[in-house]
């Protein structure tokens, strides 16, 4: 086929879609493809093919679980023959009495058990199905599940200081001065502002001179017989 040429896979409709891509120039590209188009059981994602190197269609089908039964069923379908399919199964750390129909041969690899199985051809159009079945008392992850070990760690760094280790703890910090600090501005403005209302100076009424001349009680300038007014601030007088 000439390339490039369009590539329809069929995937379970109640699958969830988590990668398209290809592997090119040594590493993994995500790969654009049309909106999934339903058709009976299936979706149907369309890509391009513009090279001929490896395409990985990545998605996630769920499982039937009915208290520590587990069961799984694969089913291939498609519209495009195969040279060999080629089936690997990750057996669940925990898992007990494991089962696989048609029957898988296993191997060890890391404390992990696989099982795999090459179909071989399948044509276009034909069904490939496989039924997986075990026991679980937990849903926890493999990977979780597994020791981790550190690789590389240095030997003496009890002294050193990682700035993404802290952050959190430095964030807390400044949060915790931020709401002190305002707390206690809060506190002293409240008691200057009643401080100044208590202490507050109370107006004298205007004043007459003995030469008969009236002083404003706001702001002691002298005004002139028959002012309303005081002529330096604006406040009415009291006379």
């Amino acid at each position: 086929t000439p390339l490039p040429a369009e590539l329809r896979v069929r995937v379970p409709v109640n699958a969830e879609v988590n990668a398209v891509a290809k592997f090119s120039e040594g590493t993994m590209l995500t790969l654009p493809y049309d909106t999934p188009v339903r058709d009976g059981d299936w979706v149907i994602i369309t890509l391009v093919v513009d090279e001929l190197t490896s395409y990985r269609v990545e998605y996630y089908a769920p499982l039937e679980k009915n208290g520590s039964n587990r069961n799984f069923s694969f089913r291939w379908e498609d519209d495009v023959a195969v040279e060999n399919l080629f089936i690997e199964v990750q057996q669940p750390l925990s898992a007990r009495n494991f089962k696989t129909t048609p029957t898988l041969p296993d191997t060890r690899e890391d404390e992990l058990t696989y099982h795999t199985f090459s179909a071989g051809g399948v044509k276009a159009g034909d069904i490939f199905g496989l039924e997986i079945s075990y026991e679980k008392d937990n849903d926890n992850l493999t990977v979780s599940s597994m020791p981790i070990e550190v690789v590389g760690a240095p030997e003496n760094d009890a002294g050193s200081f990682s700035l993404s280790d802290s952050l959190p703890m430095i964030l807390v910090g400044v949060g915790i001065l931020l709401i002190v600090g305002g707390l206690l501005y809060f506190f002293l403005a409240g008691r200057s502002n009643h401080r100044d209302g208590n202490t507050r100076k109370r107006h004298a009424p205007s004043t007459v001179s003995s030469g008969g001349n009236i002083y404003c009680h706001e702001c002691g300038s002298r005004a002139s017989a028959g002012d309303k007014f005081c002529r330096s601030c604006g406040v009415k007088l009291r006379v």
